[in-house]
């Protein structure tokens, strides 16, 4: 460029000076304004390549996150799947018409069907999306609005599984603790290893039998007993509707995975 315009300015010498003077400070202009243009360009280029960049350092460790998540969930869903299975056989047992009759099977039964389980999800990679703004990065916009909506889906999730807890606490087990064998339980569910699956570490820290307790209450109590049948209703009605939100929150998991993977394979 520089060698086009000398020979342009060597051309224009025998002309006007005036003239002259003012084509070469036109030329010098004109580089200088395709130069700015030039690096203009040339930061945009960067910029948008740091910002390409970024997108992915956080697209990667969003799908860690969710995959995370998603593991936690599925591991939930099948313990609380098998707490209403079990739910479901005391109601049978209630109404006569279950196998499961002696006092160890009943206590047994207990054991899988009274502990509560929640989902407790990983949100540190999302949350920095949110609070720095950085959501901007994800130029898929169907991402953008599923990312958009995680939160206020978990919270409301979240206090339905806090009902379930206070329900499960403050009205199911203390009417064990007074009318039931809560030891026979206990025991019954540190003897089958109901609780091993959800804890991280140490399982055998609490996994020391304390045995059956010298004067067992027959399980005839719990099947003549209406204010059990109505708190084994409503357990049933909890787990499943839990369930059944757990399984909706998977395929939006899924589906935002989905995304993920198109995104990082498009790159």
């Amino acid at each position: 460029m520089s060698r086009l315009f000398n020979q342009f300015r060597r051309r224009l010498l025998p002309k006007n000076r005036f003239t002259r003077y003012l084509l070469y400070t036109i030329g010098e202009i004109i580089i200088v304004i395709i130069g700015i243009l030039l690096a203009l360009q040339v930061d945009t280029w960067n910029t948008q390549r740091e910002s390409r960049e970024e997108a992915q350092v956080f697209l990667k460790q969003l799908k860690n996150e969710f995959v995370a998540n998603r593991k936690q969930l599925v591991q939930k869903v099948v313990l609380r799947d098998r707490a209403l299975q079990s739910a479901r056989e005391l109601l049978r047992f209630v109404d006569g018409t279950s196998e499961y009759n002696t006092p160890s099977q009943v206590d047994s039964l207990l054991a899988v069907a009274l502990p509560v389980y929640t989902f407790d999800p990983s949100l540190g990679v999302l949350n920095q999306l949110t609070s720095t703004d950085k959501l901007t990065l994800m130029r898929n916009e169907v991402l953008n609005d599923s990312l958009s909506k995680w939160n206020s889906m978990i919270q409301d999730f979240k206090e339905d599984e806090d009902m379930y807890n206070s329900y499960n606490h403050n009205y199911f087990r203390p009417f064990l603790y007074k009318n039931y064998n809560a030891r026979n339980i206990i025991n019954s569910r540190i003897r089958h290893k109901v609780i091993n699956e959800i804890l991280l570490s140490s399982p055998e820290k609490v996994n020391d039998e304390i045995g059956f307790s010298r004067l067992p209450v027959g399980p005839d109590v719990l099947k003549n007993s209406t204010e059990f049948e109505n708190y084994l209703a409503f357990v049933v009605s909890w787990l499943a509707l839990i369930n059944t939100q757990s399984k909706g929150i998977l395929n939006y998991i899924d589906a935002v995975l989905e995304i993920i993977d198109g995104e990082l394979d498009s790159e």
